[in-house]
């Protein structure tokens, strides 16, 4: 189809870039640091890692205003979150609290007290996790491809510095007539009006626009509210538990042309109920 008043909104972490995976290999060369320092497990220390920083960021003063937005401890031990927002100040105020607990604690559990090895391991995390973003290898042909026919759009949860700097050590952002992070907007996904904020932005109407993500409540249910039609990537990542079903599913980006071409000859989903 050769109609670009149809539009697809995509979603970034574990949709375009993957963003667990570029994590995870962060956290395991703070790790590996710390076996060649103290000759510990790195595997121990890793899995340490990863609990002490999900149990500390549930008890962050700005918890509650990060999970709105979609902003997650991985995020908290490298962003800057830059910005007057009072929810993105509360969760900067507590970073540094936060990065020197998650890597003393990983150290405590195999036995290690050592502050400058925390530190050390800290800025480790950090500079495996900025040095590059793992993207998906199907992301820029499937977005090229698209492009020929579609509106193309972002929309992302997360702190504005935060999603662009990552968006940055990509080659993404030339495809997107419209990139919307949802700390700049002000409202975050599964909220139907950012989705249909988005595609304002792209000058179609929701019931023109497919939004595909891989969570089955923040980007299915969400879109799908706003009256948009919504293709989940299912990574196997998620355990959510959702009432949302996807208007379509695929394993891989490469299988989206087909799931849209089967799509748009259908009518746009109904909307949900609030």
């Amino acid at each position: 189809m050769s109609d670009r008043r149809r539009a697809v909104i995509f979603d970034l972490d574990n949709t375009l870039i993957l963003e667990d995976a570029s994590t995870q290999a962060a956290v395991r060369a703070a790790a590996d640091l710390a076996r060649d320092r103290a000759g510990v497990d790195p595997a121990l220390v890793a899995s340490a890692a990863t609990r002490a920083a999900e149990q500390l960021w549930k008890a962050a003063p700005g918890y509650a205003y990060g999970e709105a937005f979609g902003i997650w401890w991985g995020e908290g031990l490298w962003g800057e979150f830059a910005g007057d927002d009072p929810g993105i100040a509360s969760i900067r105020a507590y970073l540094p609290t936060f990065r020197e607990r998650v890597w003393s604690d990983a150290l405590d559990a195999v036995g290690v007290r050592d502050a400058a090895l925390a530190a050390e391991m800290q800025r480790a995390y950090f500079s495996a996790r900025t040095a590059k973003e793992t993207i998906d290898p199907e992301a820029e042909p499937v977005l090229t491809d698209l492009g020929r026919d579609h509106r193309l759009g972002l929309l992302t949860n997360g702190a504005g510095d935060v999603q662009r700097a990552k968006l940055g050590r990509t080659p993404f952002a030339r495809y997107f007539e419209t990139i919307v992070v949802s700390v700049e907007a002000g409202i975050g996904k599964p909220d139907p009006r950012v989705f249909a904020f988005a595609a304002a932005g792209l000058g179609v109407a929701p019931a023109d626009a497919t939004m595909v993500g891989d969570s089955l409540v923040r980007d299915i249910a969400g879109a799908q509210r706003a009256g948009m039609r919504a293709v989940w990537i299912d990574r196997g990542l998620w355990h959510e538990t959702s009432g949302a079903k996807p208007d379509a599913v695929v394993k891989r980006l490469s299988d989206l042309r087909a799931a849209l071409d089967e799509l748009e000859r259908r009518p746009a989903s109904p909307r949900a109920s609030s």
